[in-house]
Order: C-alpha cells, then sequence, then structure tokens
C-alpha cells in the first residue's frame, strides 16, 4: 500500500487536503498531513494528522513513501526538505525565474508563435526606444507573484506618458517616468513586453488560466481552462489577487466572445495544452508535477503566453487536481528511488543562462 505523505507549510490541513485523503483512500492508500517542524530525523518518524471519521487525528507515523508537498521558504525549511529529499521522492518542484524560462523558450523557438518578446529594463532611458516601437507596454518583475505591480504604459505626447496599476491612472512628463522606472528597478529586476489585448466582448481584460497535472503513470493531463476576467473594463490587466472573478462554464464563456470561431479558439487551446507540458519539462533535470499557464488570446485568435507557473491554485478545480496528484503520488512511489537532483530550494533548467 503506497504511503503519501502531504507537507504543507500552514499549521492546520485545508481543504484541499482533505479531499486529498478522502481521493487517496479510495485508492487504497494510506495518506497523512505534516509539517516540517513535525519530522524528527534521530527517530525517523513523524507527528502527523489522518484525516479519519470526518476529522483530523494526530498519531505518529514512519516516513512515507512519497511526499505531495508546498514549497519551503524559510533556510530551516529548505535544510529539512532536502534532508527528505536524498530518500524520498517529491512531487512539486520550483521551475525558476520566470525571465530565465521565457528566454530559454524563445532560444529554442518551438512555440515562438505563443510569445510575446520581452526586454529586461535596467535604467529609465532603456524603456522609452520600447515604447516607441510598441506603443503600448507591459512592465513588471522578471519573477513577479500574484499580479503584483504590473503597470501598463504608453505614450500619448512629446512629453506626456500614461502609466497606470489597476485602476490608478499617473501622467508623467518624460523625466518623472524615468524616475519611476529608476525607482522600480532597484526594488526588482523589471522587464517589458508589448501590451497583448485579450479581452471579453464587453471590452473586460482577461487572461486564460491552463491549468495542467500529471496523473496515472506520470502522464500530463489538461485539468481544465478558465478565464480570470477584470471587474472593471477600466482595467488593462486581470488576476484573481486584483479581484478579477473567473467562470468554468467555458461552453457558454467560449460562444459569447467568439460565436464565430469558439470551437476554433478551443480547439488550439486544448492543443496547446497537450503539447506544451512535456515539451516544458524537458528543459529540466527533474520532473515537474503541475503547471498553470496564463496565456492571452489575441484579436488574431493566437495564444500568447504571459507567464508559467510550478504550484498552480486549485481553487475551482480541487477535486480534479487533487485526485490526478494522488494518482500521480502513486506513479512516484512506485519508481522506488528518488531523482538525482530536484528543484526544492531553487529551480533551474539544464543549460544555465543569463536572467
Amino acid at each position: 500500500m503506497t504511503r503519501i505523505g502531504i507537507l504543507r507549510l500552514n499549521e492546520k490541513p485545508q481543504f484541499r487536503d482533505k479531499i486529498a485523503c478522502v481521493v487517496a483512500a479510495s485508492m487504497g492508500f494510506e495518506t497523512f498531513f505534516f509539517r516540517p517542524q513535525d519530522v524528527d530525523f534521530d527517530s525517523r518518524m513523524i507527528q502527523a494528522q489522518h484525516f479519519l471519521d470526518d476529522e483530523w487525528q494526530p498519531s505518529f507515523v514512519e516516513f512515507p513513501d512519497v511526499i505531495y508537498n508546498h514549497l519551503p521558504l524559510t533556510e530551516e525549511q529548505k535544510q529539512i526538505f532536502k534532508r527528505l529529499a536524498q530518500e524520498i521522492p517529491f512531487t512539486t518542484h520550483r521551475i525558476g525565474n520566470k525571465n530565465v524560462v521565457l528566454k530559454r523558450l524563445v532560444q529554442d523557438g518551438t512555440f515562438r508563435d505563443n510569445l510575446i518578446p520581452m526586454h529586461r529594463v535596467r535604467k529609465g532611458s532603456d524603456l522609452l526606444p520600447l515604447l516607441e516601437r510598441y506603443g503600448r507596454v507591459i512592465f513588471k518583475p522578471a519573477n513577479g507573484k500574484q499580479g503584483q505591480r504590473i503597470y501598463t504604459m504608453e505614450q500619448k505626447g512629446n512629453d506626456s506618458f500614461d502609466f497606470r496599476h489597476l485602476l490608478e491612472n499617473m501622467n508623467y512628463t518624460k523625466g518623472e517616468l524615468i524616475d519611476r522606472i529608476e525607482e522600480e528597478t532597484k526594488r526588482n529586476p523589471m522587464i517589458v513586453q508589448p501590451f497583448i489585448a485579450s479581452q471579453t466582448i464587453h471590452g473586460h481584460s482577461y487572461c486564460m488560466r491552463i491549468h495542467v497535472a500529471k496523473g496515472a503513470g506520470g502522464k500530463w493531463k489538461l485539468v481544465k481552462f478558465f478565464p480570470f476576467v477584470s471587474n472593471n473594463n477600466q482595467e488593462s490587466v486581470s488576476h484573481l489577487s486584483h479581484g478579477a472573478f473567473s467562470t468554468t462554464r467555458m461552453d457558454i464563456f467560449m460562444q459569447q466572445n467568439y460565436p464565430e470561431t469558439h470551437h476554433e479558439v478551443t480547439r488550439k487551446i486544448v492543443d496547446f495544452a497537450r503539447r506544451f507540458p512535456a515539451y516544458f519539462e524537458s528543459f529540466y533535470a527533474y520532473p515537474l508535477d503541475a503547471l498553470g499557464i496564463d496565456v492571452g488570446i489575441g484579436a488574431d485568435g493566437n495564444l500568447y503566453i504571459y507567464e508559467v507557473n510550478s504550484l498552480p491554485g486549485t481553487r475551482y478545480v480541487e477535486f480534479q487536481a487533487e485526485y490526478l496528484a494522488i494518482q500521480y503520488c502513486d506513479h512516484l512511489a512506485r519508481q522506488k528511488s528518488s531523482p538525482e537532483v530536484n528543484g526544492l530550494t531553487a529551480g533551474w533548467m539544464k543549460e544555465q543562462i543569463e536572467a
């Protein structure tokens, strides 16, 4: 019987952990929840919690066959994860700096038609020729999280520039814009991309989340695709953390927004979800388990990759995601070995390139 340890950073199990335990029990697997601080390496025991009779019950258990994990944040957590990974396979690994990831995809060229040009901005004056070339651009951290600090910019006159964040729209002179860019680049490495308008028929910006994950036999599966739609047509960027809403009734959404081409656009999304995950994983020396790929759909009906995320949220797909995750855990456990390298503390591709 496969024994699965659900390793989380939160103090208490979440609803998705209950789902994982129920699904695992239906498949005949033992599953328990634990945290990094619950591991005792001297006794090789874990102070765990089992979900039995609709409640979490404490128990002491031996090390599991496989660990279904979140990713460590503190140095102490990283050391615990690394020690466990020396003998136990982990499901989830980092993919690394998104700037590096996108550069590698550009170099390879297989999905060239789906990539948005990307430029590293190191100082304020770097931005001006890019605004002249593209007209309207996105300015964001190279390795952003949850849609934070994503700006849109557009030149309105010789010495007039719109600088927008969510519903806040500022107008800068050239000098003021350069100062603002300098301020942002001091905080994080920043990139610029041409703005791709991905909008509903009502003018609301949206991006399509394509959630893929491995299941039985370690095979990639499409969990679901669904949109994040801005709730205000004045916003140029949509993200759940900004209050965007979603729907899982994709048949209705596609028919309403692509009345003449919804079958073709849907086919493109499904085909992309079938081809991209294994291709993307091939750049890594360790296995990946799930990806959240955010794409825009341009006026031409083409898919444009905004970003690729590991550890995608499961808010709208909890059962489907946990079902596949437990199947994948069993697959890893059957491999009887832990990979020689991992991406638990830092994501990296097989050939390092400059970020």
